[in-house]
């Protein structure tokens, strides 16, 4: 799902939030099963997003209705439960039922009740193809925990960040404190949840957002950045930073009570660019006063302060700020273009979400891909590998790898097509790298360059912002100059080259270039000018990929899945490479003359290229290429892919 899909989910939820408010408040409340005359303590947990409402549930009993109420992380469940934990009532909040979420309801029984608050409904959830979830709930239900659902279309999946849940959850424990107050007799002590209220006040802090688009897009978020909030508030909005996090993938902001920002905090920010976002709200004892303070502190020309101003009071406040950071994150997605449907660590946080769940090697994160092979390949990469081996005997040609559109290529474009796309939308360059020299007596001197443009045109796939630039077919490759068709550039001369090509994308209006090499002589020389290309190329961003040691580890390891010695795939003109060319461009391998090379197992192999592999391999062969055959080569080439889209994906939504 490209980006600009996500941000369309992102802002139709948001837009979509008043009415929820509206038509949730509105609904008859529904009376507590257990009174809190009846209970020692309530203890209220949650987490991700769902950690917000049982904070506030903790606080709204604590505090205005003076119970012995608590907060505990999810993380505190992997213990028994405290003493006298038959006589608490234990209120749980998870907006999708998640796996985290399930420790905490491990063990039902051993509290005088227990109450979850959550938006999954089974049977949604089981047409959505969530059954484990739908199945917990069935349980839950069936042996008596208390399910209380947010409002009917609260769920959401599909992106990291979460916009609705986290509200709806806010007001499902509102009114979850209300129908507990309503127990003892003191409604009235509870903040009322008048759904108008809330919904009109949300909508406006959304129409005061507009100055924060300005903000987004300067990349002061980025950092360094930090909350500033009074007293008590800065715990119950602990939140907010996370949703910059989650929906812009910067680091962590902290969140200061207004006051303690006069010590560490200032003193570290005095030296250097800050920015703060202050919580403000009408009801803070002398917090105008304060910023204005503080305000008088800062230097104009490194530091900013934000207000973001509710006009309701604590803990009202909070849907207003929820409202108003929304915003922030929505307009700094569509600045920066950033992935909230495919996040850099996608997939592989699965080892701690689905710590809780039914089958926790099965468990999926919501809205990411179908769970991934037990060696932490993609779907995909293990179905190729293991069809890879395909039928005995010698090589055969396969269908061709799906390449990237032609009008993405760069290359195939006129001057007026290239420039209206990259008018519509921020575009980045794929600027693939390869050489031409020998591949041994079997492959022609421009493998690398072919296996170049392949992996720029399924790279290319993936990100539907991409546009592929030609291969450079020229690299560093003195360690094959000992042999005929070694066309060799000095690092020095690439860095030039690469220099001028960043330069003219720049130029031309590409938001940024991301570049990458088929040919392992030149990922040295590519790391070392990176810092060069950057200030070449500025303000344009240029990232790179030049770790070839995972190249050759990824690749050993799906030759071993599909029953290849890695000692034969090799590192130069092995099986690996050559399947690739009988599935890329069958024609120009020379079967005839296939015969294994340099097969011994080495440590390093660096040492067997340099100073010359002719040293080492007389035919220029590292690996045994007889057993090569086309259908293995999506395999590799996948998996080589997997890679580039990882380290480009990091890239892209790095700050």
């Amino acid at each position: 799902m490209p980006w600009r899909e996500a941000h369309r989910k992102l802002t139709a939820r948001t837009r979509a939030l008043p009415a929820l408010l509206r038509e949730a408040a509105a609904r008859p409340l529904e009376p507590a099963r257990i009174g809190l005359g009846e209970v020692r303590r309530v203890v209220a947990t949650g987490v991700g997003g769902s950690a917000a409402p049982a904070r506030l549930l903790a606080h709204l009993l604590a505090e205005h209705l003076g119970c012995d109420a608590r907060f505990r992380p999810i993380g505190a469940f992997f213990e028994s439960p405290p003493p006298g934990a038959c006589d608490d009532l234990l209120v749980v909040v998870s907006q999708g039922l998640t796996p985290n979420a399930r420790l905490a309801l491990a063990d039902p029984a051993a509290w005088r009740h227990v109450v979850l608050l959550t938006a999954t409904r089974a049977g949604d959830a089981r047409a959505a193809g969530r059954a484990d979830a739908a199945d917990a709930l069935e349980h839950l239900d069936a042996i008596g925990v208390e399910v209380r659902p947010f409002a009917a279309g609260s769920e959401e999946y599909g992106t990291l960040v979460r916009v609705t849940g986290p509200t709806m959850g806010m007001l499902a424990a509102l009114r979850y404190a209300e129908a507990l107050a309503a127990t003892v007799g003191r409604e009235a002590a509870v903040p009322r949840c008048d759904g108008a209220t809330l919904a009109s006040s949300v909508e406006a802090a959304a129409a005061r957002a507009a100055g924060l688009r300005a903000l987004a897009a300067s990349g002061r978020l980025a950092g360094p950045l930090a909350f500033v909030a009074s007293g008590e508030y800065a715990r119950l909005a602990a939140h907010l930073p996370a949703r910059l996090l989650e929906g812009l993938l910067v680091p962590l902001p902290p969140i200061y009570d207004l006051l303690e920002v006069a010590h560490g905090p200032f003193q570290q920010a005095s030296v250097g660019m800050a920015t703060f976002l202050a919580l403000a709200r009408p009801d803070a004892a002398r917090e105008d006063e304060l910023l204005d303070r503080f305000t008088g502190m800062l230097d104009p020309t490194r530091h900013a302060l934000v207000r973001l101003s509710a006009t309701l009071p604590m803990p009202l406040a909070l849907f207003e700020h929820e409202a108003l950071v929304t915003e922030l994150v929505l307009a700094g997605i569509a600045a920066h273009g950033v992935e909230q449907a495919r996040w850099p660590g996608q997939g592989r946080d699965r080892p701690l979400y689905a710590v809780g769940g039914r089958d926790e090697a099965a468990a999926s994160v919501p809205g990411a891909a179908p769970p991934a092979a037990a060696d932490g390949a993609s779907p995909g990469f293990a179905t190729a590998a293991s069809a890879a081996a395909g039928p005995p005997g010698g090589p055969h040609a396969a269908s061709p790898p799906p390449a990237a559109d032609d009008g993405r290529r760069l290359g195939d474009r006129t001057w007026p097509e290239l420039a209206t796309a990259l008018a519509a939308e921020p575009r980045v360059a794929l600027v693939p790298l390869g050489a031409t020299e020998q591949h041994g007596p079997h492959l022609p001197c421009a493998t690398d360059t072919w296996i170049g443009d392949a992996l720029a045109a399924r790279l290319a796939a993936r990100f539907p912002e991409a546009v592929v630039c030609p291969t450079v077919p020229f690299g560093c490759s003195r360690e094959h100059a000992a042999f005929p068709g070694a066309l060799d550039l000095a690092p020095a001369t690439l860095a030039a080259v690469l220099a001028d090509l960043v330069r003219s994308l720049a130029g031309a209006g590409f938001a940024g270039a991301f570049v990458f090499s088929a040919h392992g002589g030149n990922d040295a020389g590519l790391a070392a000018m990176l810092p060069a290309l950057r200030a070449a190329a500025a303000p344009m961003r240029i990232e790179a990929f030049t770790d070839r040691a995972r190249v050759a580890a990824t690749l050993a390891r799906v030759a071993a899945g599909a029953g290849v010695d890695p000692r034969a795939a090799g590192h130069h003109a092995g099986e690996a490479e050559t399947s690739i060319l009988l599935a890329l461009r069958p024609a120009s391998v020379r079967t005839a003359a296939l015969a294994a090379g340099y097969t011994a197992a080495v440590a390093d192999p660096q040492t067997l290229f340099y100073p010359s592999l002719r040293d080492r391999a007389p035919t220029g062969v590292v690996g045994d290429p007889r057993g090569a055959h086309a259908a293995r080569a999506d395999a590799y080439l996948d998996a080589w892919v997997d890679l580039l889209a990882d380290a480009y994906l990091r890239a892209k939504n790095a700050p």
